[in-house]
């Protein structure tokens, strides 16, 4: 695929394991999927057209007890195969800032997989929305300008939505985020922080709250020629009206 397409395809691996019940010999376990992940990746291929990934996760359904691929298992597993790790933010305990390991991950491996999502309790699969987390996220990798080092991917899943709508309100959200965060007077914030001036610096995260980067995205869309601010929602209620019911 990816050398089809003249850019690289990331191929990810994520697996469902794990026990509902307390395992007595974990390691044999991790040693078989070790075992099964290094068959897999025997085969070479030129990363020009493939980037291989693993993801670790900590869910609660099925397999309470214990994760065979945790993040520690996979992040090794990447530092020492020079493979990607895929970080999911759906995939870590609710009080796990997963943009914290974007700067130290990355001192470690030459990129990595964002599976971008709104995270709730133990199910990562909601539309991405424009949030606390995913703004920690951008701007960690704005900050850290890995902006080529980082792949991203982001999760349509949820089927209560309209699918259309689903993907349009993940997308902005995403964009929206990154933009927040190319915006940022770092260098400022930076000189603030160096001089020991934490007042100043907490001010000016605080004035950025209010600042008007809403009508600079909107310009962006009017630039873009889509429909700017709210205007998306008549197009996408008119498009399933007009077109998909009649499939």
């Amino acid at each position: 695929m990816g050398k089809q397409l003249g850019t690289p395809c990331v191929h990810n691996i994520w697996i469902p394991d794990g026990m509902k019940d307390s395992p007595v010999d974990r390691n044999a376990l991790r040693k078989q999927l070790k075992k099964s992940l290094d068959e897999i990746f025997a085969v070479k291929y030129p990363k020009k057209h493939l980037k291989d990934s693993v993801e670790s996760k900590l869910f609660g359904i099925g397999s309470e007890s214990m994760v065979v691929g945790s993040h520690d298992f996979y992040l090794g597993y990447a530092i020492k195969n020079n493979t990607l790790i895929t970080l999911d933010n759906g995939h870590f305990h609710p009080t796990e800032q997963t943009g914290d390991k974007i700067s130290s991950i990355l001192n470690f491996v030459d990129e990595i997989l964002l599976h971008l999502t709104r995270g709730v309790r133990w199910d990562s699969d909601h539309v991405l929305t424009f949030n606390d987390e995913l703004l920690l996220i951008t701007q960690e990798i704005i900050r850290s300008k890995a902006l080529n080092r980082v792949n991203i991917g982001l999760d349509f899943f949820d089927a209560s939505l309209n699918r259309i709508g689903a993907y349009v309100i993940g997308t902005r959200s995403a964009q929206l985020a990154f933009m927040y965060a190319l915006l940022e007077p770092f260098n400022t914030l930076v000189k603030y922080e160096e001089e020991g001036k934490n007042f100043e610096r907490l001010a000016l995260l605080e004035l950025l709250k209010t600042m008007p980067f809403g009508a600079i995205y909107d310009y962006y869309c009017l630039k873009s020629k889509v429909p700017v601010g709210q205007d998306y929602i008549e197009e996408i209620v008119k498009y399933e009206k007009e077109v998909l019911r009649k499939r």
